[in-house]
């Protein structure tokens, strides 16, 4: 079986095993909502028997030299700024270009954003790619920002069989198209521990998430995070803590114990700034809860189309309640301010404070 393609069978046999379904929104498609044979989840199979692969999992290592010798192949390796946004993969389909999120669904904010980024001349040329990128700004996902709108980084493009490009040649494609790429932080010969470990500690000083570490051929890719960022992430997610996967917290403060000891940092103060994350991000949690508000986050998003935000609160999950801040026009397009409701966190965090027990 061609890796470019997928059979109809065993579409068929995914939908009725319950691991893909059959949606119809502005074009109808196939999700593969979990993995399903050799099929990642998030693999999508467009109109045409057009497939938008779904995007492999990268390993995290702990240790940069220990994790380089056992999972990188190849004589030298690329270094790139690991982004902190959200996962897309924008692709051609008949005459359109569409946006996909990790999970497989149709994006309609990122699928009108990107029609304003110019990337027809790319696909009228590499009609079979996919772009793989992390947004960030003004999204429904995303921290707002009064610096710019929103921001597209690609970090890989899939040649259409689910297999990516070799990192030098997809650099030389994003230029050619002035397409923005991660940012490229240096090529190491795969022993230059040294070297690889002075640009860590450089991104860590510049309090950046990490790094994501690339075979020439990109057949070996792994990921590198550094403690600012594993804090970072859980003093920004503590006040919302049973509305996070489970592990989020303990991998993060596995990762940055690791971090700590291999660079011989500072362990009071990494240690200071991990219990304030915690601590203060949760307290503040309990004080709204308190004061009888909910435990809610606020957004922002500027668009052209109306019916994109309609799109937006459909296919946003059922854990979370919207309600609009306010609704403006701005030039030709429509400022929306937003918060989010964590419904989990508020019901849980309520009820321990009127009393609720549990078994531990």
């Amino acid at each position: 079986m061609s890796l470019g393609k997928i059979d109809n069978n065993l579409i068929k046999n995914a939908i009725n095993k319950g691991r893909a379904e059959f949606l119809k929104e502005e074009i109808e498609y196939v999700r593969f909502k979990s993995r399903f044979k050799w099929i990642e989840r998030g693999t999508v199979v467009a109109p045409g028997q057009k497939v938008i692969w779904g995007f492999p999992h990268i390993k995290r290592i702990f240790t940069l030299r220990a994790g380089i010798k056992r999972n990188i192949h190849e004589d030298f390796v690329y270094f790139e700024e690991k982004i902190d946004g959200f996962n897309v993969r924008i692709a051609k389909i008949d005459k359109k270009i569409y946006a996909f999120s990790r999970g497989g669904f149709l994006d309609p904010f990122v699928t009108e954003k990107i029609q304003e980024m110019k990337f027809e001349n790319f696909f009228d040329d590499h009609s079979d790619y996919t772009l793989c990128g992390e947004m960030i700004g003004n999204t429904p996902y995303t921290r707002p920002t009064d610096e710019f709108d929103v921001k597209l980084f690609i970090f890989d493009i899939d040649g259409g069989n689910n297999t990516y490009l070799p990192c030098k040649t997809k650099y030389e494609l994003l230029k050619k198209y002035n397409i923005e790429c991660v940012p490229v932080l240096g090529r190491f010969k795969v022993d230059d521990f040294e070297s690889m470990e002075r640009l860590v500690n450089n991104i860590n000083k510049a309090k950046k998430e990490g790094v994501v570490i690339k075979s020439e051929s990109r057949k070996d890719v792994i990921k590198y995070v550094n403690p600012n960022a594993d804090i970072d992430d859980i003093k920004s997610c503590s006040h919302i803590f049973f509305d996070m996967p489970f592990g989020f917290f303990n991998q993060r403060a596995l990762r940055s114990a690791f971090f700590v000891r291999e660079y011989g940092l500072d362990k009071e103060k990494y240690g200071n700034e991990l219990g304030k994350a915690f601590y203060f991000g949760l307290i503040k949690a309990l004080d709204t809860i308190s004061s009888g508000r909910d435990v809610e986050e606020e957004f922002e998003i500027l668009i052209k189309n109306e019916k994109t935000w309609d799109e937006i609160k459909k296919h946003m999950g059922k854990d979370v309640r919207l309600n609009v801040i306010y609704k403006r026009k701005e030039n030709e397009k429509i400022r929306i301010r937003f918060s989010k409701t964590y419904i989990k966190t508020t019901k849980l965090l309520r009820s321990y404070l009127n009393g609720k027990g549990v078994i531990d």
